[in-house]
């Protein structure tokens, strides 16, 4: 308990020293290329996906759109966007059966004649100035990545989107903003993010192939091609002003079935980083190293603070009391600049450490098993 305690508190002081080392105006100066957004969908529904699609043509910046139906069972979503290509241009391909996101992807990775491949989620809203930020930090070419940040369409709906607002809130501005300072993003979101076309181009075989445990990979995109991004040797750029907005899972059921899915692409991911991040980046090893000690560390902490509880039950009142100032330390920079999200951050915390944190260990279980389980 001690151990995971001081560890806490580092992962706390080592994202804080970072965090304010960031420069949200950086000079990239003023980079315009053309800018290939692809859009996988499967089922989806139509009024979201046509306002993906729409929002993304009125988005400023060069660019094509390119969408690719998954085989959907449902031509609802197909046959809305048939109907919009009449207003707007954009490409819409469709087969009739399901092969998953990857293989979509790779569909429109190869009809992309961009400088710049965008990946886009079916059910992500654009920011009018998304794609012009978030390509700015191309103009140095080192840079083979850049992810934007994801705020929550339905954050009212419930207590459950309200929290995992605050989440997303933390995730990007406290934990990604603090790793790219550090240059040591180690997932560009799928829903908003972009790649050089060459990059993509050498990376595509391996990440349409990708096996693990003999078993095809189907989920975990974003993570591995950020893996791919990282073998190369190409830097990943975070970029604060380049917002799409999502619709997060209303229900508890679905939304844990999404972290299970989540916690399995992390656990294969660090692995396949671990092969090689020591050679390529001290930064990324370093990141790697200390994220996945303190996670792991934290199951014998939980086992610990169970067995203390069965011979002194009143030991509950300071793992409550610590545990709550943990959750105001970490929610400090969510008061200052977004003050609304300040007790949701640190219910979150609670959520987490109760019910959130358990789905790792289900997806340790259950590694084998590659179904999508929210699709």
């Amino acid at each position: 308990m001690l151990v995971y305690t001081i560890l806490a508190f580092g992962y706390l002081w080592y994202r804080y020293i970072f965090l304010v080392s960031y420069n949200e105006k950086s000079n990239y100066g003023d980079y315009k290329r053309e800018v290939s957004i692809i859009i996988p969908f499967y089922n989806e529904k139509p009024d979201l996906l046509v306002s993906t699609v729409l929002k993304a043509s009125e988005c400023s910046g060069q660019k094509e759109i390119i969408v690719i139906d998954d085989g959907s069972k449902l031509r609802d979503g197909y046959n809305a966007l048939k109907e919009l290509q009449k207003s707007i241009r954009f490409k819409l391909i469709r087969y009739d059966e399901n092969k998953g996101k990857r293989h979509a992807q790779i569909i429109g990775f190869n009809e992309a004649k961009g400088e710049i491949i965008m990946t886009l989620d079916s059910d992500t809203i654009l920011d009018k100035m998304a794609i012009v930020n978030l390509i700015q930090p191309f103009s140095n070419k080192e840079v083979g990545a850049t992810t934007g940040q994801l705020e929550i369409l339905n954050s009212k709906q419930n207590f459950l989107t309200r929290l995992i607002s605050a989440r997303y809130w933390n995730a990007f501005n406290f934990e990604r903003k603090s790793q790219s300072v550090l240059g040591a993003i180690v997932c560009c979101t799928g829903p908003i993010s972009a790649y050089r076309t060459s990059l993509i181009k050498s990376i595509m075989k391996d990440y349409d192939s990708q096996t693990f445990m003999g078993n095809k990979c189907t989920y975990g995109d974003d993570r591995h091609l950020t893996t791919l991004t990282i073998y190369k040797k190409n830097r990943v750029v975070y970029v604060k002003n380049a917002i799409g907005y999502t619709m997060a899972m209303s229900n508890l059921k679905s939304f844990l079935k999404q972290q299970i899915r989540w916690k399995k692409s992390w656990l294969r991911e660090t692995y396949l980083l671990s092969k090689f991040m020591f050679k390529n980046s001290r930064t990324i090893s370093f990141e790697v190293i200390f994220t996945t000690l303190i996670t792991f560390f934290s199951i014998f902490a939980r086992i610990g603070l169970m067995i203390t509880l069965i011979f002194n039950p009143p030991y509950l009142i300071f793992a409550l009391l610590l545990l709550t100032l943990m959750g105001i330390l970490h929610s400090l920079y969510i008061l200052f600049n977004k003050p609304e999200y300040f007790i949701y951050s640190i219910i979150y915390g609670f959520f987490h450490a109760f019910i959130v944190y358990w789905t790792l260990i289900f997806a340790i279980i259950t590694f084998r098993d590659v179904k999508w389980g929210t699709r």
